[in-house]
């Protein structure tokens, strides 16, 4: 037996042995990760932009605005996807017994229909900017 300050290291003193071995799916997990991290960098840089362009500047008919909006919009969809499966991976890894849809998976749908929500906007302040300028060239 080894002992290191009070601690007993031998093998029958191991508490946890999962059922599934930790593989591919630690590839996955540091994988998903890292693209959460991008995500949620990117989504505050176009979410800067948004807030640069429409408020700062006053313009509420810009095309960058649009293309700012869609963008944080994508990666908020790719964030929350992430986070449901980091979920996924815990659960099916190390067997958690948790319901799916508790508080936290519940706001990870809500980050999914955010980030939805922006792509519409996006849309809609673009036709309305299409509209517009249409309305202009007719006299």
């Amino acid at each position: 037996m080894t002992f290191i300050e009070g601690f007993d290291l031998s093998e029958v003193n191991l508490n946890y042995k999962p059922k599934r071995p930790f593989t591919s799916w630690a590839y996955l997990g540091a994988i998903n990760e890292i693209i959460f991290s991008v995500a949620f960098v990117f989504v505050a840089y176009h979410l800067r932009k948004v807030a640069k362009v429409f408020i700062v500047d006053g313009e509420f008919n810009s095309f960058s605005l649009v293309n700012h909006l869609k963008r944080s919009g994508q990666f908020l969809v790719i964030l929350g996807i992430c986070l449901m499966m980091k979920k996924l991976f815990l659960i099916y890894h190390f067997e958690l017994t948790h319901h799916f849809f508790q508080t936290k998976s519940v706001i990870y749908l809500l980050i999914i229909v955010i980030g939805l929500s922006f792509i519409r906007i996006s849309k809609m302040i673009s036709q309305s900017i299409q509209a517009k300028q249409g309305q202009d060239l007719t006299i």
